[in-house]
């Protein structure tokens, strides 16, 4: 993941390469879909690559400055509480639904409802299982089965706007070949493959600015919300990270 102090480099690194370029041009063989704009798919923040985190970051800092704080804000929010509170929503979702970088969104939310209806999601199932366990095992903490059991509800609600033809699952699987080829100016092939920098926008951006620290001490965090419904040590993160100046 990239520091802090990297960040900026890497924008005028992607920059100067064209890769913004080539990024959007891959957006732009996506189909538009038009659907009710429940934003149950907006619940659980979708992964995204580096190149895409970079782009985001570009978006909000050169045209949304001032909504750094409240982004931050949300972020830090959702990565200490999302294995504790099912109530924790994608921090780039505002109170009317709304997305807050939907220019810039990732490639797995504008695929979203274009491959069909989803597999089984037991090997999903399985990994929040054993997650469960072992914050149980190291940690003491129950996570609640609310969340270890979540499942994102399947949405027919999903069409492609008219006039346009909708791409097979094979060329999205191409696209998204694309974009992580985009991803070896950062970091090598091998761990573009293994989908390691494959992680969402909110944990990109956390783990560029809060303290290794700070991410040590989440389950102390998540303990004290389960006891009391708050966090103090998390309020404190809140209010220094939201003022992180990029």
């Amino acid at each position: 993941m990239l520091p802090l102090i990297k960040l900026h480099q890497a924008v005028s690194q992607a920059e100067e390469n064209g890769l913004f370029d080539q990024l959007n041009k891959v957006y732009e063989q996506v189909p538009e879909t038009e659907c009710d704009r429940c934003a149950t798919c907006c619940t659980v923040p979708q992964p995204a690559y580096i190149i895409e985190y970079l782009n985001m970051f570009r978006h909000v800092n050169k045209n949304m400055p001032e909504k750094w704080p409240e982004i931050l804000s949300a972020a830090v929010r959702y990565y200490f509480l999302e294995l504790v509170d099912i109530n924790q929503r994608c921090p780039f979702l505002d109170e009317h639904n709304e997305c807050s970088v939907y220019e810039v969104r990732p490639f797995t939310c504008r695929i979203f409802g274009l491959m069909g209806k989803p597999k089984s999601n037991e090997q999903a199932l399985r990994n929040m299982r054993n997650l469960a366990e072992n914050y149980r095992n190291q940690h003491g903490i129950e996570l609640p089965a609310e969340i270890v059991e979540y499942q994102m509800p399947e949405c027919d609600r999903v069409q492609v706007k008219s006039g346009q033809n909708k791409k097979p699952a094979e060329l999205i699987h191409l696209l998204s070949a694309d974009i992580g080829q985009l991803e070896t100016l950062f970091v090598p092939m091998d761990i573009v493959e293994s989908q390691y920098t494959f992680v969402p926008y909110v944990n990109h951006l956390v783990l560029s600015v809060v303290s290794e620290g700070a991410r040590i001490r989440r389950p102390r965090v998540m303990k004290e919300f389960l006891e009391n419904g708050q966090s103090e040590l998390l309020q404190g993160y809140i209010e220094k990270y939201a003022r992180t100046s990029f």
